[in-house]
């Protein structure tokens, strides 16, 4: 899909009367562009009269650039008295994006548009490759989708209801667009879509055309005499590359009651994501708020970086960053501080490691001020230490939260009853299974192999009590395998064992685990181990659910027994036009997020969230599907394997 070369960054001309790109010789805007902007995109499309009447919008923008077109539709958005629970979705690509320096500098001279500029610089994403979804406000929200704008509408899953064409010119930028990128507009595009362009060329023109709008010359802005806008009359074109056996959800209706089963960081995140979009999430766990690993005394927010660019390195890389930029908006909203960016040190153990860390740096996979070469390894400036419990209060917010175990599900009507370990029941719009392991007690999710792991920390605290000294924490975190840190509350915390479990094992922490633990810290820092080994450690062991291909399972629920017969020829490698995947409607997981649910967690929650609420994708589609629950049942009929659906 691309290569591991990392994000060209725009190069501009200050010289010029207006800001220039220099790789397209064309100017971003000229004179008074906020004005260019309200007559071409949003009067174009009609959008303050859309505006008014709208529950959810999707816009989608060729060409990103400065950000101008974003700034004034979320200036125009909120001037404008909307229905309750409104929400607005902005989807933009953008192949060179601009420094964060550069495009506080393009957007200095428009005063007007002063707070909102402040607010988009201070959550815009670094140069990666890929989308970033961003949340610019309780009811707008930024999908950001940075690389070839053919290559990323092909892996957008949405409805867009209006489009800004503005790419350069199509002389001076014909890439923006050729025909792969008006065939993805005709794929995406609501029926009834409008669109709106500053240009008239011809060959814009006949590929709107092509794409299903009837168009209309209207008249330009300033020395444009004409622009044009456009209306989808043809119906909805077929997905061509779409593998039916990973549908999405379908939407719920506005303010949909959801169930959230588990309150640990899976069942959190998925609080806050589904408020944000409109949803009432109520939380279901016997054991309170972060029973389980995510009730650890400290937890790391570090990226996995892997080679080769698939779907799993994209999702982790993109994980590690929404994650920040989740702990940073709960951290601003709450006025808590339960992160601390100390930096963490991945630490080469041997030189097969360094060799493999020389290559992720090469790969520039993260730009320059997000990972760093040490003495030791790679150090990420940006990760550090979380207090997991705060957290997870923090993602959770308001959100009721039931202390009860659910213990199973049912269909009733257009809705589900969820039934309570002891008797009782409530109903629900939709339920997402968010209890690790126990998921599988629930009939919807017993095709999914879901597995467990237990392991221990030991938390050496900080302070002094009954004459026995306290830990002292280090300047920062060093993962290589095992992994030590300062603890939030103070002291230290290392970690962390793997150990295989039964089904309905329970964990159980032992002091063999904990020298076990002191054992694997002493080969990487054995000044820190020998001062641990005298002081009495507090263990605490937990269960991680983790899967075969240690990918979390994200997505809805599908009906297994449709799979099982309307699937069968993939056993064979039949060729056949197969029908859409049919799903339990309102029925999902989030499950097997293993070790590292602290940091993809909240990308997940935001992808469920998504397909509940008919939102756009905030992944590209491979990913998507490299996390759908059906993912194991297809891969199984593909490997000519014996497959019982239950």
């Amino acid at each position: 899909m691309r290569g591991e070369d990392g994000i060209k960054t725009a190069k501009l001309d200050w010289e010029a009367n207006a800001p220039r790109s220099v790789f397209f010789d064309d100017i971003y805007f000229s004179g008074d562009g906020v004005s260019e902007t309200r007559h071409v995109f949003l009067d174009g499309n009609d959008l303050p009269a859309r505006f008014a009447h709208a529950q959810r919008l999707v816009i989608g923008e060729l060409g990103f650039g400065s950000g101008l077109n974003l700034l004034s539709t979320w200036r125009l958005w909120r001037s404008v008295a909307k229905p309750a629970g409104a929400h607005l979705d902005f989807l933009s690509t953008e192949k060179y994006p601009l420094t964060a320096e550069a495009m506080a500098r393009t957007l200095a001279p428009i005063t007007s548009l002063a707070d909102l500029s402040a607010r988009l610089l201070a959550v815009y994403p670094p140069p990666v490759a890929g989308f970033h979804r961003i949340a610019l406000d309780h009811d707008i929200t930024l999908t950001l989708m940075i690389g070839d704008a053919a290559a990323m509408l092909a892996q957008a899953q949405s409805r867009v209801d209006a489009w800004f064409l503005d790419g350069f010119a199509p002389a001076k930028n014909p890439g923006m667009w050729s025909a792969a990128v008006f065939s993805q507009i005709a794929r995406l595009s609501a029926p009834h879509a409008t669109a709106a362009t500053f240009t008239v060329a011809g060959a814009v023109r006949r590929a709107l055309q092509d794409a299903g709008f009837e168009i209309e010359k209207r008249p330009g802005f300033g020395r444009k005499r004409e622009m044009l806008t456009a209306r989808k009359t043809a119906p909805p074109s077929a997905d061509a590359a779409r593998q039916p056996w990973f549908p999405r959800g379908a939407a719920q209706r506005a303010g949909a009651r959801v169930a959230v089963i588990g309150a640990g960081v899976a069942g959190a995140s998925l609080a806050r994501a589904l408020h944000r979009r409109g949803c009432t999430p109520v939380l279901i766990d016997g054991g309170g708020l972060a029973n389980g690993a995510s009730g650890n005394p400290a937890g790391l927010i570090m990226p996995r970086l892997d080679l080769g660019g698939g779907a799993a390195a994209r999702f982790f890389l993109a994980a590690y960053l929404h994650a920040l930029r989740t702990i940073d908006a709960v951290q601003t909203e709450t006025g808590e501080t339960f992160f601390r960016a100390i930096g963490v040190t991945l630490k080469a153990r041997d030189e097969a490691e360094a060799q493999k860390q020389n290559k992720l740096l090469d790969a520039r996979i993260l730009p320059p001020e997000y990972i760093e070469t040490c003495t030791d390894g790679l150090y990420f400036p940006q990760a550090g230490v979380i207090d997991p419990r705060a957290y997870c209060r923090a993602l959770a917010g308001d959100a009721p939260l039931i202390e009860n175990n659910a213990a199973r599900a049912e269909r009733v009507g257009d809705a589900w009853r969820i039934h309570f370990a002891g008797g009782g029941h409530d109903m629900f719009d939709a339920f997402v299974l968010a209890n690790g392991r126990n998921a599988l007690r629930f009939e919807q999710a017993r095709s999914i192999p879901l597995g467990a792991t237990m392991g221990q920390i030991d938390y050496f605290p900080g302070d002094v009590r009954n004459d026995f000294p306290g830990a002292e924490a280090p300047d920062q975190a060093v993962a290589a395998g095992p992994y030590f840190a300062p603890a939030p509350s103070g002291g230290v915390v290392i970690g962390a064992t793997y150990e295989k479990i039964g089904a309905d094992d329970e964990a159980v922490s032992t002091p063999a685990t904990s020298a076990t633990n002191l054992a694997a810290i002493a080969e990487i820092a054995p000044e820190l181990a020998a001062r641990l080994q005298t002081l009495s450690p507090r263990p605490r062991a937990a269960i991680r659910c983790q899967t075969p291909d240690r990918l979390p399972v994200a997505g809805v629920l599908v009906d297994w027994g449709f799979y099982a017969g309307a699937y069968d020829g993939l056993r064979t490698g039949r060729a056949s036009d197969y029908p859409p995947g049919e799903t339990m409607d309102g029925a999902f997981i989030l499950a097997g997020l293993g070790s590292r649910g602290l940091v993809t967690a909240p990308l997940c929650a935001a992808l469920i969230a998504a397909d509940i609420s008919g939102a756009p994708s905030p992944v590209e589609r491979d990913i998507a599907e490299a996390l759908h629950p059906a993912r194991f049942f297809i891969r199984d009929l593909k490997r000519a394997r014996k497959v019982r659906a239950n």
